[in-house]
């Protein structure tokens, strides 16, 4: 998303299942106030722990002498009361770390100004595991050795491990988990024992479970469907009727429901509560949306200048659940006219599609008129979206200084593209990944034979809490025999926003008369390190590097390079950036919203 400044509306018209918004916005970060701090009261008396590194800070905030230090009416009595009960406690503190054999030694100078306790510990050896039985019942009592097995594999507590009540308990509440969330839902544990030698410093540890009855998925109940038809709730479903019970594929039937655009919220569960003997009905609720909405919008791009959008959906058409959009752009440099339909989900995971564009623009001295028409097959399976499409361009060029000419391509495509981020708005770690290839032949509607192949890459890694560094790479090329016939769709041109940073929008391809035109072959590569201030602010400084050329032999790359500004807004991270183009010799200050690509 490259703009900067969108105002924003909404309106909601509920007898009619009309919403009225805008598209896009970069919100003002609320004004906090700052919350006026209380100086702390000055302690009654010291106290001084000397501990291992390792539990110290654990009896600092536990022992109550720790907490009771600044208690203004605390009498000489309560104090030597508090100093004679530190040994128990600490002792107590230290066993649930696996700390069974500890020396506590305590000293109170209460002639002192302010009195003193000294707390001398001596933790001594720590309990380690020597033996794990764990043993697993099936739904008719007899002995479950594979899966008992599985859960030994993802045991943390294995021999030689330290013991600790802590991890004691989290072992068992996580094998028991292992069982509730897969087939069998009133799995529990049967009995549980750590018996701890202190004298050999050892533990030994024995879970036995019961699985219960294995439960198989149940039909679909819907509830608060009113405007759309059943199926856009049922192709969702990634479970049938008779699958075994796992809670990982309720998740899954939830965030799929979430994010299809007929819900504003949805609810999936099989509830144990609801069983009819080892068969779980599956329980959805839903909250939809309007089935109509507009949106308009205002803004401003670095890249494309001046903007005036206007958009408008109907995502049940015809009471099918059929998406129809359409939208209207105007920018300094270029207008569209698009719409598209597209279909519900199918049972098996596609979305299928039709488009239409009108677009002209006029940048870098060439003016480009085109008309697309499209379909596509869109599959998003966990992290990875695959989507294979075929298009139609038909397009008029007048080059400044050159002429015009025109050319049409009819263009099968297939796109892979893995996103895997932490954050799909403000990522602070992870990747993203598209790689595309697309065909074009003479001999079906198109003016030019020509093989179309890109590689765009964004990584993000964490330089502790603070510190991030962005690495952007994007790579592509057009096999043909000329450029000569093929849509500048097709072809490519960098500078800019998400490319390289203080050159003009498009700048960088091949020259033709006046204008700049679209080149067979790409490279860009950036590097960006963001220091985060605060939670929401941040600076950055970044080099980039890239050009555009009808053969990698002539391409010739230029660098640009600068500071910017950083906020991570509730849309997304908005960029503020001050870049020099060495080969421009001139500064621009560039804005960009959202994660490009």
């Amino acid at each position: 998303m490259k703009l900067a400044v969108f105002i924003m509306l909404l309106c909601t018209f509920p007898n009619h299942g009309w919403t009225l918004e805008t598209i896009g916005a970069a919100d003002e970060e609320a004004v906090m106030s700052e919350s006026v701090r209380k100086q702390q009261p000055s302690p009654r008396y010291l106290l001084d722990i000397r501990a291992p590194d390792d539990v110290a800070p654990m009896l600092k905030q536990y022992l109550d002498v720790s907490r009771w230090s600044a208690f203004a009416d605390l009498s000489p009595e309560q104090l030597r009361g508090l100093a004679g009960n530190i040994p128990q406690q600490a002792r107590e503190l230290l066993s649930a770390q696996g700390y069974f054999s500890s020396e506590i030694q305590v000293s109170l100078d209460d002639g002192a100004q302010p009195p003193k306790i000294t707390v001398l510990v001596q933790p001594g050896l720590p309990v380690r595991v020597s033996r794990v039985d764990l043993s697993v019942r099936g739904p008719d009592g007899a002995p479950e050795a594979e899966l008992s097995a599985e859960l030994l594999k993802s045991w943390p507590l294995g021999p030689g491990a330290v013991f600790s009540s802590g991890a004691w308990e989290s072992a068992k509440d996580n094998a028991l988990l292992a069982l509730l969330i897969k087939r069998y839902p009133a799995a529990r544990i049967r009995h549980s024992e750590a018996r701890v030698d202190p004298g050999q410093y050892s533990a030994a540890l024995t879970l036995a479970l019961d699985t219960g009855l294995a439960y198989s998925f149940g039909p679909v109940r819907i509830e608060g469907l009113e405007r759309y038809p059943e199926k856009v709730v049922l192709s969702q479903a990634p479970m049938h009727p008779g699958d075994p019970y796992d809670q990982g594929l309720v998740l899954e039937y939830q965030k799929r429901l979430q994010n299809s655009q007929y819900f504003r919220s949805a609810y999936v569960a099989a509830p144990l509560a609801d069983a009819q003997e080892t068969v779980l009905p599956v329980r959805v609720k839903v909250a939809e949306q309007p089935a109509q909405k507009i949106g308009l919008g205002l803004g401003y791009s670095s890249n494309t200048g001046n903007r005036g959008q206007i958009d408008y959906e109907h995502i049940n058409l015809f009471g099918r659940a059929w998406r129809l959009s359409a939208a209207a752009k105007m920018e300094s440099l270029q207008q569209s006219i698009s719409t598209g339909l597209t279909f519900p989900r199918t049972a098996e995971g596609f979305h299928y599609g039709i488009s239409a564009e009108l677009k002209e623009s006029d940048i870098q001295g060439l003016t480009t008129r085109s008309q697309m028409i499209g379909g596509q097959r869109q599959r998003l399976d966990g992290d990875i979206e695959i989507v294979t499409a075929v298009s139609f361009i038909n397009e008029r060029l007048d080059v400044a200084g050159s002429g015009s000419s025109g050319s049409m391509a009819l263009v099968p495509n297939v796109s892979w593209t893995l996103r895997r981020l932490d954050d799909p708005i403000a990522p602070t770690r992870g990747s993203l990944l598209n790689v595309s290839a697309g065909v074009a032949a003479r001999a079906l509607l198109s003016d030019q034979d020509f093989i179309r192949a890109r590689i765009q890459g964004r990584h993000y890694i964490p330089l502790g809490a603070d510190n991030q560094l962005v690495l952007r790479a994007d790579v592509g090329s057009v096999l043909s025999a000329s450029a000569e016939g093929i849509p500048q769709e097709e072809l490519f041109r960098t500078g800019g926003i998400g490319s390289v940073r203080g050159y003009a929008y498009q700048s960088l391809g091949v020259s033709q008369g006046d204008a700049i035109v679209g080149a067979r072959n790409l490279v860009v590569g950036s590097i960006e390190l963001a220091h985060w201030f605060t939670p929401k602010w941040g600076g950055a400084v970044f080099y980039d590097r890239g050009g555009a050329a009808d053969s990698f032999a002539e391409l010739h790359t230029v660098s640009g390079y600068g500071i910017g500004a950083r906020w991570r807004s509730p849309a997304g991270v908005i960029s503020v950036d001050l870049a020099y183009g060495e080969a421009a010799e001139a500064l621009r200050l560039q804005l960009n919203a959202g994660v490009n690509f």
